[in-house]
């Protein structure tokens, strides 16, 4: 093999995996079900000698217009794309520095070729832009100093152009311009880790944040209340504090929040929770991921430790899938034009 081969090898195998070849024995990466989720397959490969399979998966987002076009944040090793549901991924290139956490990822809802993600650069807290389709991204915010980063990002279903994002240092920042220029809304206790707007109204949003608490604007970021006041459900238990949120695609008003006591719903924007039963005992192994079918609201999945959930009943009863290995189902997401088929990125904990 001539020096330029070489070379050559050592940086491709530098880009993708941060100076540590990736093993295609290992159980993390992405899983994908075509049925349902009844099955999974792993889906690591990059070519032959290329996998995936020991990167541990931080956020996951799927192209709302092309359910086959996933995009995946890791732990240590940037950021990932596949444009065929999984069966070849390729490292991004996101900055001429070197990107190792990508907190969260997020696709434009009207215009898919626009893609943003929340993501380490050089030691530094960003929100990457790119507008094609993940080929070039510019920076579009950063935080002053190390040490604190942009956890969350989440945009308006609706397309506006609204986004909200949230950092370590529990700042809930915003733009309404896509990213163009941004405004500090609010300061909370604890890292701002997960965000959900609602479908139909972008003036209503909810922050999950890491020392318990579960914000709610109804105003567009003008007004917060902490929902995690509203603890006690008709006597029926304590809300806990949230590890997953996410909206109903559907249906105005409607949210799900994994906490650390259970699966709970409101239908009215955070007002009044009820309890969905749930099948594991999420004191010992919490939801990192929740998802709502967009054909059919009756439809919910989620993620514990190493087992996927599916209810095609509102939360009434369940059917489960074990995925294997060690990791824990850190994001679930659905092919929106198929929703039969559905992703699972794998992290270790």
């Amino acid at each position: 093999m001539n020096k330029t081969k070489i070379l050559g090898l050592f940086v491709s195998v530098f880009l993708l995996t941060g100076c540590s070849l990736v093993s295609s024995s290992s159980d993390g990466g992405v899983f994908c079900s075509d049925d349902g989720g009844k099955n999974f397959t792993q889906k690591v490969m990059i070519d032959d000698k290329t996998k995936i399979g020991s990167v541990d998966v931080l956020s996951l987002a799927v192209n709302p217009q092309n359910g086959n076009e996933v995009y995946i944040g890791t732990v240590s090793s940037g950021i990932f794309k596949t444009t065929d549901a999984g069966e070849k991924w390729q490292v991004l290139k996101v900055s001429t520095s070197a990107v190792t956490k990508a907190y969260a990822m997020a696709v434009d809802p009207t215009n898919a070729n626009t893609v943003y993600a929340a993501a380490i650069v050089d030691g530094l807290g960003k929100i990457l832009k790119s507008t094609d389709a993940g080929a070039n991204w510019k920076d579009i915010y950063t935080e002053p100093s190390s040490g604190s980063f942009v956890l969350a990002l989440a945009i308006d279903p609706a397309g506006s152009g609204k986004i909200f994002g949230g950092t370590t240092e529990g700042q809930i920042i915003f733009s309404d311009n896509s990213g163009d220029t941004w405004k500090n809304l609010y300061k909370t206790q604890g890292g701002v880790f997960k965000i959900a707007v609602d479908s139909m109204n972008s003036n209503l949003a909810y922050f999950a944040v890491s020392q318990g608490g579960l914000l709610r604007t109804r105003d567009g970021g003008k007004n917060f209340e902490d929902l995690g006041e509203k603890s006690n459900l008709n006597g029926q238990q304590q809300f806990g504090s949230p590890t997953a949120i996410a909206a109903d695609p559907n249906r105005t008003n409607w949210v799900y929040a994994g906490t650390t006591t259970g699966l709970f719903r409101s239908k009215n924007g955070g007002d009044d929770w009820e309890s969905v039963k749930v099948l594991n005992s999420l004191k010992e192994n919490a939801i990192r991921g929740i998802a709502i079918n967009s054909q059919n609201s009756d439809e919910i999945i989620y993620g514990a430790a190493q087992a996927f959930y599916k209810s095609v009943d509102g939360g009434q009863s369940w059917a489960t899938t074990q995925l294997g290995g060690s990791r824990t189902a850190e994001a679930v997401a659905y092919n929106r034009q198929n929703p039969g088929v559905i992703y699972v990125g794998m992290n270790k904990r």
